[in-house]
């Protein structure tokens, strides 16, 4: 799979605040959330549900990854998708490193290793 999923059986709102804290605790800056809903209601008018797209990125990794390359900023910052499915919010992370490894296998070890830490912060978030 493309993508990492945690599901939190809790509503959009608590585990969206809760996690943006907990981002923010392990180092992480969040440098977009991205209302979905907000966004198509204003410019379509269009009812959508309650859904975010996060960019958020690790400073000390971004200057690590585009350091080394700049191209590599293609892939800073993450993202990661949060939204209610019934009762259960999904977060999603996209996992670059199925496109660097086979593209970009010198960038894939930097991205990889940030990328395992990034995972293993979104496993240790609980509600």
């Amino acid at each position: 799979m493309f993508y990492s999923e945690k599901d939190v059986p809790a509503k959009l709102e608590d585990v969206l605040f809760a996690l943006l804290t907990h981002l923010k605790k392990a180092g992480y800056v969040v440098v977009a959330d991205i209302n979905v809903k907000n966004i198509l209601k204003n410019a379509l008018n269009y009812d959508f549900k309650d859904y975010h797209i996060l960019e958020i990125c690790n400073p000390i990794a971004a200057r690590e990854i585009i350091g080394e390359d700049d191209l590599n900023g293609l892939f800073v910052p993450c993202k990661l998708t949060v939204y209610q499915e019934q009762e259960v919010t999904k977060i999603r992370m996209l996992r670059a490193t199925l496109v660097t490894d086979t593209l970009l296998p010198k960038a894939s070890a930097v991205i990889g290793k940030y990328e395992r830490d990034l995972l293993s912060v979104l496993n240790s978030f609980s509600m």
